[in-house]
């Protein structure tokens, strides 16, 4: 789907391979078109656990010793820190934010959904966007 970026015409699916080509992350789906705006890049993507703890044993964490809840949320946080990096992939003034919403026990994965927008848009406005693509994948 292209998208307004500014001044600019850029297509989802070079976002798309910007993000496979500089992650772990896989792309459940372009929900652009979803987010009702012709000024947002939306995915919903998931990154495998396997991923998730080889990064978390690098950082120390014994994985057999952490409480369910607490390594859940570090897979979250993790997975979230994870897609707010690729900012540094995606075009100049381009602001993003990311929101882990689910553990699927049976990919074994963690989803979550990604936006992207010019600068100029705001925090706020792309803050309610994530907030309307939430509703509708959880």
């Amino acid at each position: 789907m292209f998208v307004i970026f500014k001044d600019e015409v850029i297509d989802s699916n070079d976002i798309k391979k910007i993000i496979l080509d500089n992650s772990e992350f896989n792309i459940l789906e372009d929900m652009s078109l979803r987010s009702k705006r012709e000024d947002i890049v939306a995915f919903n993507m998931s990154i495998n656990i396997d991923v998730l703890n080889e990064m978390l044993k690098d950082d120390g964490y014994d994985l057999e010793e952490e409480n369910k809840e607490e390594l859940l949320d570090e897979y979250m946080d993790l997975a979230d820190t994870l897609a707010v990096e690729l900012e540094e992939y995606m075009p100049e003034r381009s602001i993003l934010k990311a929101y882990a919403y689910k553990y699927d026990e049976v990919e074994d994965c963690i989803k979550l959904v990604f936006t992207m927008c010019h600068r100029e848009l705001g925090e706020l406005k792309l803050s309610d966007i994530v907030k309307r693509l939430l509703s509708i994948v959880g």
